[in-house]
């Protein structure tokens, strides 16, 4: 049942403007604001019908004899699509444990709790804001870049798309220049759509990862507010804060269930990434422009994988430090002593254990996991270089 504060149930989580908008246009619509998220998700399916045309050429493209460097584009672009669809069903998947996540922060008590906890909450998503809103330009200055290309290609080399050299519906010589014209609006529009999927994905997993950041800093801040003798208003902090931690880490398990099933994915397909195109512009001379694609969106990906793992550890070294929170309050000597003990018994250990991230249920998912994937690309290519 959604949670509801004046007739309206609670259920976004808006730290900046452009995720609603994003969530509403994309084919995620996670929380159904209103009928135009509908519309626009059944419109992201009959789009993204034109992705079917990149799976059949890089299908029909493996099996000709075709060059490193046209596989090596064929993969970027069918390797975005289907990282991209892998997002969309987790979410989906998860949809309803999300919206009860969301709930359970908006109607958070430690909020307002004091002076301290909104300059955490505000600190930490300017902060964020710069860096999401950062790697959006920088995806949208490389989409427009890349329509440019490919219009510019398609003009100049007189084909339909210069990444669709197969077609499964006949030659395309023969059509009309407002059919092709059309055609291509149609393509575009598809991968512009699937950008903003690809972005609103990772930013609805980052938003979350932060929300439940800011509410453990807020938590582990809070204690510094514990009554200052032992007895019956210490057993009651320190058991509301146990009961809160409790339900905190439910949600941060359900974003654990999220990444588990998504993550892995992402990192298979950035060493795949990786190393064929490090194979092909170590053996062989490619366009700078399309290295400069190339480049851009393998940074993008490096970037957002980069960001979970950094996400993660503070989150992992904040559930930490909330067991050394909780030995700080003055819980020894004085009334209740039974009873406080009991409370610190049942939360420090439970801080102590690690909240384990994973990716597949295979890899621990930290900072030194993206240190290990980068180190293993390069072993990879060093070796396949020596049988080049």
């Amino acid at each position: 049942m959604s949670l509801v504060m004046n007739g309206e149930p609670l259920q976004k989580i808006n730290f900046f403007r452009w995720v609603d908008w994003m969530d509403t246009i994309n084919g995620i619509n996670l929380f159904e604001s209103h009928r135009f998220g509908r519309y626009f998700r059944r419109a992201f399916y009959v789009l993204q019908l034109a992705q079917l045309l990149v799976a059949y050429n890089l299908v029909v493209s493996c099996l000709q004899n075709t060059t490193l460097e046209e596989f090596a584009k064929r993969f970027n672009e069918f390797g975005g699509i289907l990282l991209t669809f892998s997002r969309l069903l987790v979410i989906n998947h998860h949809k309803h444990d999300l919206r009860q996540t969301a709930n359970f922060i908006n109607v958070s008590a430690f909020h307002g709790l004091n002076e301290r906890a909104s300059a955490i909450r505000h600190r930490t998503v300017a902060n964020a804001r710069k860096f999401l809103s950062t790697l959006l330009l920088v995806q949208i200055v490389t989409l427009a870049f890349w329509f440019l290309l490919a219009e510019y290609q398609a003009r100049k080399q007189n084909v339909l798309l210069p990444m669709l050299t197969y077609l499964p519906f006949g030659d395309s010589d023969q059509w009309p220049e407002a059919a092709k014209f059309a055609f291509r609006l149609y393509f575009y529009l598809a991968n512009t759509q699937l950008l903003f999927t690809f972005f609103g994905s990772y930013v609805i997993t980052s938003c979350y990862l932060l929300a439940l950041t800011i509410e453990l800093r807020i938590l582990n801040d809070s204690y510094i507010g514990a009554p200052s003798e032992s007895g019956v208003a210490l057993v009651a902090f320190l058991k509301e804060r146990s009961i809160y931690k409790s339900a905190l880490h439910q949600h941060i398990t359900i974003v654990k269930r999220l990444m588990n099933g998504g993550v892995l994915l992402e990192l298979v397909f950035i060493v795949c990434l990786l190393t064929i195109n490090g194979l092909r512009l170590c053996t062989m001379t490619s366009d700078w422009i399309e290295v400069a694609l190339s480049s851009s969106m393998i940074l993008i990906y490096l970037f957002e994988l980069f960001q979970y793992c950094w996400q993660v550890d503070e989150m992992e070294l904040l559930h930490k430090q909330h067991s050394f929170a909780v030995y700080s309050t003055p819980w020894t000597g004085g009334r209740s002593l039974r009873s406080i003990k009991a409370l610190m018994l049942i939360t420090i250990p439970a801080s102590q254990k690690p909240l384990g991230f994973k990716c597949g249920g295979m890899y621990q998912l930290s900072s030194v996991l993206f240190a290990s994937m980068l180190q293993f690309i390069y072993s990879l290519l060093m070796m396949l270089l020596q049988f080049k």
